[in-house]
């Protein structure tokens, strides 16, 4: 076979192929013309044979045209074929010329013109042939493919994947109706009613989205078009990483979870992004966290002075410092990026850095946050998200920080589990706290579950899909709000450049989702298939337990819905207060009390005191304490 054969004997072939074609030109020309040739017999004329094949070999092997590798061959090319041809035709004429002369015989000039067309035609259709030969061959084993889109990231997706990777292109897809009916690249240009008869005649088995340009709404819709016909779906970048050279558009790549998502982006207030950090020293608690290593990133690209990471993990710390050091040198930025390790329970430590580093702003993003993890370890999930906080912000009006910043959760909000218990009891230490130090801007910002971040479904999803095990979902009824890491950051940012009065904002989360339909987009953007009774030969089954003590069925983001407006479209105000901040600090002291002498009891009994709409449930805590009781109001609700 061609393509097996070592470099000198596809050179000899190639050579021999030319030097056939350019003396078959000869005796086609003769007989296409012999009139021309008057007297001239074919007997006459025999040795011009051997000397055209010859000939063109001598020609197209100083233009370089042996060097060449046909599966990259492009107009460039075949024009130097031509060029080469016309070359071997002006010689061989001079020749053929004086020969005749010679014997008295005029030459036919208008057969040169005839054997300039054989030998260009024969010369390039002979490569035109081996390449289709070589391209067929090597397709033959590709998945054949659709690209949807037959513009400018069409054309160069087309021209990246055509001579090597996995994929051979078999159509375009195109929403515009001038493009439809079009070819591109050979291959014709259809409109989306035709995929699935494109699926079936060609025996496609993926999708690829060549749409840069393409709004994520727009983009999210299509996806969701595309997933019902159960086939494969990558994905080009998106625009800004192609203009910003951080992906070219050759690079595809599976569908990421933000892909499958509808949301609009966050639109970016800068002057309410800068606010609280351009030029200031910006102290992150949690910094290596989900939310916290995103807010460093979003901080960094806003010019700080100074980044204080504030860690309790020291492998956590190590890997955001050395991140945003190497972004810092691919920025020219001029930032002091400081790694600390510490809690925010050792009030020295904080009191000690927030000072040495004059901060300017802190954002709060340490707590525990997995419900089933602090269901059973309550008194380290009370220490760490109440007194923590507590802490901290007793910490920064000490320190008299300008900008206090507190991640919450929509968890707070009725809180079915000491998780979400915790973090309402936070909100009002909070609220509690800063009410007296008007010197101090300061906000709560709530939101829902984020895409991605560590222990949520998203990877865990992500991973049984990789294994081929069954997606668990805890009930086909339970639904979450969701949003994006960076979203979610960009906004805390934001709504930390309107704090004022320990308002508590809460972010646009869009509406709320069926984990078991975000389990199904995640199958589908795998290019796999749900395994159900009507499709017993799908890939992936999705399996239902049951909710784990705590979990609600559906969550909200505030008591009372009644949302206000602020400067940020995506950013609302939930008209919360606290009514008794003096009883709410005197409870929060004496918990702390209790939580040093490890009184489970004692503990949870003033949880439910301060937040009375919590209620613990007895089969939560038989782990955490030996000696431990359920507190009377929850003996009687239970």
């Amino acid at each position: 076979m061609i393509d097996q054969l070592n470099r000198p004997t596809r050179y000899a072939l190639a050579m021999l192929v030319d030097a056939i074609t350019a003396s078959m030109a000869v005796v086609l020309t003769y007989y296409l013309n012999p009139r021309n040739f008057e007297e001239a017999t074919a007997g006459q004329l025999w040795w011009l044979i051997l000397i055209a094949g010859v000939l063109a070999v001598i020609v197209f092997s100083l233009a370089g045209l042996y060097r060449t590798i046909l599966r990259f061959a492009g107009a460039r090319f075949f024009v130097k074929v031509i060029l080469s041809s016309v070359i071997v035709t002006a010689v061989l004429a001079a020749i053929t010329f004086g020969y005749l002369r010679s014997v008295d015989l005029n030459f036919p000039r208008s057969s040169t013109i005839t054997f300039a067309m054989l030998l260009s035609v024969g010369a390039a259709c002979s490569r035109l042939f081996a390449r289709y030969y070589i391209e067929h061959k090597t397709n033959k084993d590709r998945e054949r493919a659709i690209i949807y889109g037959a513009g400018e990231g069409g054309h160069q997706l087309y021209s990246a994947i055509r001579y090597g990777g996995q994929y051979t292109p078999v159509a375009f897809i195109d929403d515009d109706p001038e493009s439809q009916g079009k070819s591109v690249h050979g291959l014709r240009v259809y409109g989306f009613d035709a995929i699935d008869r494109l699926i079936k005649t060609k025996n496609v088995t993926t999708v690829l989205l060549a749409m840069p340009g393409m709004s994520h709404r727009n983009r999210a819709k299509v996806i969701e078009r595309l997933q019902r016909f159960n086939i494969k779906i990558q994905s080009t970048p998106n625009l800004t990483d192609w203009i910003t050279n951080k992906a070219v558009l050759s690079e595809l790549h599976n569908l990421s979870i933000e892909d499958l998502m509808s949301r609009t982006p966050v639109e970016v207030n800068e002057e309410l992004a800068s606010r609280c950090i351009t030029g200031k020293s910006v102290f992150i608690s949690g910094a290596g966290g989900s939310i916290g290593s995103e807010l460093c990133r979003q901080a960094l690209v806003r010019n700080p002075k100074t980044i204080v990471l504030y860690e309790l993990s020291e492998s956590a710390l190590f890997y955001i410092q050395q991140e945003l050091l190497n972004r810092e040198e691919k920025l020219d930025a001029d930032v002091e990026i400081v790694a600390v390790l510490g809690s925010v329970l050792d009030t020295t430590r904080l009191r000690n850095i927030l000072s040495k580093y004059k901060v300017d702003s802190v954002f709060h993003a340490a707590a525990y946050k997995h419900v089933p993890m602090i269901e059973s370890n309550a008194i380290e999930g009370i220490r760490n998200n109440i007194i923590g906080t507590k802490h901290l912000v007793e910490s920064c009006v000490w320190a008299n920080i300008r900008n206090l910043v507190i991640i919450s959760t929509d968890k707070a909000v009725r809180p079915t589990n000491l998780m979400g218990a915790t973090k309402r009891c936070a909100e009002l230490a909070v609220q509690s706290i800063a009410k007296d130090c008007k010197s101090m801007r300061t906000c709560l910002v709530r939101f829902g579950n984020v895409l991605g971040s560590s222990g949520s479904v998203v990877p865990i999803f992500r991973d049984q899909i990789s294994s081929g095990s069954p997606i668990t979902v805890t009930h086909p009824e339970m639904k979450r709000y969701f949003m994006t890491i960076p979203e979610a950051s960009e906004l805390v940012i934001q709504a930390g450049g309107m704090a004022n009065d320990a308002e508590i904002f809460v972010l646009d989360m869009g509406e709320p989702e069926l984990i078991v339909d975000l389990a199904r987009r995640m199958i589908s953007g795998a290019g796999l298939t749900e395994k159900t009774a009507e499709n017993p030969n799908g890939d992936i089954a999705i399996t239902f337990t049951k909710p784990r003590p705590g979990e609600k069925m559906y969550e909200e983001l505030s008591y009372d819905n009644q949302l206000g407006t602020t400067d940020h479209e995506m950013i609302h105000q939930s008209n919360e207060c606290v009514t008794d901040g003096v009883e709410i600090e005197n409870s929060i002291d004496e918990l702390e009390r209790a939580v040093e002498n490890r009184d489970g009891a004692k503990m949870l009994d003033l949880v439910c005191k301060i937040v009375p709409e919590y209620t613990p449930s007895k089969e939560l805590y038989p782990n955490e304490s030996p000696t431990i009781d359920i507190p009377q109001k929850a003996k009687e609700t239970v």
